[in-house]
């Protein structure tokens, strides 16, 4: 998330886009809950090592959450990164993750944004809109891509509720 942060302003300060990609496992808890946990982090560890081969070395590629990654993709515009994500996406479905338990067919899920698109938004909304774009690649039937859009950005920059708690109450 700090390389987020730094990648966000060299690209203002540069004039260039950065794509952000959030990569999300498809049905990992099913991996974990039938094969066990040791077959889940070969699992983990493969899909790393190929999304690794596939980014430049000047890419980031992290760990966002148990089942996540987050991709950065500096100087990338939206046909870039789009493109980017389906190559990911094809070299984690085009051959079965080898385990202990017998090859397992894997696929992820991929959503993405381009900062050129909205140049001024800060980090937080940048992820908010992949991970919307996420939501959206795994409602639409998984194993796809699908990237942020104006309903995304809308999203992300609508007020968020703040809820006060009440007070202490008295009895």
């Amino acid at each position: 998330l700090e390389t987020l942060d730094l990648e966000i302003i060299r690209a203002r300060r540069e004039d260039l886009s950065l794509g952000v990609l959030i990569a999300d496992l498809d049905h990992f808890k099913a991996v974990n809950d039938a094969y066990g946990h040791l077959a889940g982090d070969n699992v983990l560890r493969e899909v790393t090592k190929r999304m690794q081969a596939e980014i430049r070395p000047y890419d980031a590629l992290g760990r966002y959450g148990g089942e996540e990654f987050l991709i950065l993709l500096p100087g990338c515009n939206r046909a870039e990164t789009e493109d980017k994500a389906e190559r990911l996406r094809k070299s984690i479905i085009q051959l079965p993750v080898d385990t202990d338990c017998g090859p397992l067919k894997v696929t992820i899920s991929i959503g993405g944004v381009a900062s050129a698109d909205w140049p001024e938004d800060t980090a937080n909304q940048v992820l908010q809109m992949a991970d919307s774009a996420l939501y959206r690649a795994k409602e639409a039937g998984r194993n796809r891509t699908a990237m942020a859009d104006t309903a995304e950005h809308e999203e992300a920059h609508r007020p968020s509720l703040e809820l006060s708690s009440p007070g202490p109450q008295e009895e």
